[in-house]
């Protein structure tokens, strides 16, 4: 059974699912432009592997471990779509037919780096909740660096700006886990940072690109 078969399967059973119905095997078949007896197929090696809970003539239910797959194989569509979108300039009809390819070979840990870089969206661009990740929890514990006042410390967690604006701060030291302080808050948002012994200004627009947790008093 090939992988993104099986992951095609689970997304759509999710999506049938939703609002706590059971997935007939003829809405499946339409769902996915596939003949019924192939469906019935596959439903019962997926149930085999401990998927979903399936019964001919009746339908199909995620199991839990069904879900969790179905619901990770949701989130990497909905952020390469937002990505495509609304980074790379995509139309949003393209973007999904592409995202639909591109979620089977992308790994978890390079979709919680694009989450990470497009800010944590909570929504994608045809306006559906995007299910939260690890990386999201941890976003959440951090602030960005303009929320600091003048001779806080706080530690880097992530930078989330486009390819140019990170190169730009690395070169300066902005990197995870390096201790910063505010030395001086100055006009139009910008900051005095003190980092690795010098002190840099930059200005409000890339500073709240960082996000930091601040040190314990």
């Amino acid at each position: 059974m090939r992988k993104n078969i099986a992951e095609e399967y689970l997304e759509t059973i999710l999506y049938l699912t939703k609002g706590g119905r059971t997935a007939k095997t003829k809405d499946i078949a339409d769902a996915m432009g596939i003949k019924p007896p192939s469906v019935s197929e596959m439903l019962a090696k997926l149930k085999e592997q401990g998927y979903v809970e399936y019964q001919p003539y009746v339908g199909a239910t995620l199991t839990e471990k069904g879900r969790a797959e179905a619901v990770q194989m949701e989130r990497k569509h909905q952020l390469l779509e937002t990505f495509l979108v609304d980074t790379l300039g995509v139309e949003l009809n393209k973007a999904h037919e592409e995202a639909c390819e591109m979620e089977h070979a992308v790994s978890d840990s390079t979709v919680s780096k694009i989450c990470s870089f497009l800010g944590h969206p909570k929504f994608c661009p045809d306006d559906h909740p995007i299910t939260s990740g690890e990386c999201c929890e941890k976003h959440e514990e951090s602030m960005p660096l303009t929320e600091l006042k003048e001779g806080e410390c706080a530690t880097i967690k992530i930078v989330c700006a486009d390819h140019r604006t990170r190169d730009y701060l690395i070169s300066l030291g902005f990197l995870p886990d390096v201790l910063l302080s505010i030395k001086k808050r100055l006009p139009s948002n910008c900051l005095l940072v003190r980092i690795k012994g010098s002190e840099i200004a930059i200005g409000g627009d890339i500073a709240e690109k960082i996000f930091v947790r601040k040190a314990a008093a």
